[in-house]
């Protein structure tokens, strides 16, 4: 046997060719992006909230779609489990109003054209970036579909879903959002180098998401900052009216009023690095 090769070997070799040749110019003039992506919006859209006061104060402090939980899951069963339509249509209307379009995460293949009626763009999250029947499905689409990376998932694992989309009509954009971690200062561990490889490696857009990919509020802002200094396209953000009495994720959650000032902030960083 010859000398034992350290680096990861086993499995089979990545190969995700749509993924290396897509530019910007792969998803037609449409998909120019000059400024930068902004999803934003509650980690649930709940009941009773005032949809179209957050959908307008989302649209005044500069985001780019509106995202918001509406299929009730989560690590351990709760009592409402399941898609909640008529909240979605609620929420949708109540975007559209303003001029937005909702983003919806697709937990359930088998509800796909239910999502379909009400979504403007489609998100996989991260506990299905590897649904490959599901990845299979939306690619067919001709929506914009965000792909989160697994909390374990290699940069190549990642690229890999993100074939699915690229061989697709569908139109990709990738989403950073932490490790699982051994660290006890965050939830998870947000990858701002991961970032910076992808923007090597592919012309697909790449967010950060550091609600999700640090679960503290007051870490939010600088690792968004460093996220865009790394080159990402624009970022998540979970934003609520009054962040502590959010039912889901409150450590995590934004002020809606501080929304327009992390976008201006962002733009900034992005200016002075480009």
């Amino acid at each position: 046997m010859g000398e034992f090769d350290h680096r990861r070997v086993w499995g089979p070799k990545p190969n995700y060719p749509h993924v290396k040749a897509w530019t910007r110019a792969s998803g037609g003039v449409l998909w120019l992006y000059t400024p930068l992506i902004v999803l934003a919006g509650p980690c649930s859209v709940e009941d009773g909230m005032d949809l179209e006061f957050i959908a307008g104060m989302l649209k005044r402090s500069g985001a780019t779609k509106a995202r918001g939980g509406l299929y009730r899951a989560g690590t351990y069963p709760g009592p409402n489990f399941g898609y909640k339509q008529v909240l979605a249509g609620k929420w949708s209307r109540a975007c559209k109003k303003v001029g937005l379009g909702i983003v919806v995460e697709v937990l359930d293949i088998r509800l796909l054209d239910r999502v379909d009626e009400v979504a403007d763009s489609f998100q996989v999250g991260a506990r299905h970036m590897q649904d490959y029947a599901l990845l299979k499905e939306l690619s067919r689409s001709r929506k914009t579909v965000f792909l989160k990376r697994n909390p374990g998932s290699t940069l190549d694992e990642f690229l890999g879903a993100a074939e699915y989309l690229a061989r697709g009509s569908c139109r990709p954009v990738l989403i950073e959002r932490g490790s699982a971690t051994r660290m006890n200062h965050v939830r998870w561990d947000l990858s701002i180098s991961l970032i910076a490889a992808v923007k090597r490696m592919t012309g697909i857009p790449i967010l950060v998401d550091a609600s999700h990919g640090t679960g503290r509020r007051d870490l939010v802002r600088p690792m968004t900052m460093a996220g865009i200094a790394a080159g990402a396209d624009g970022f998540l953000v979970e934003v609520h009216p009054r962040p502590e009495r959010s039912l889901s994720d409150a450590d995590q959650a934004y002020p809606l009023n501080s929304l327009a000032m992390l976008v201006n902030d962002a733009n900034s960083v992005r200016e002075a690095v480009t």
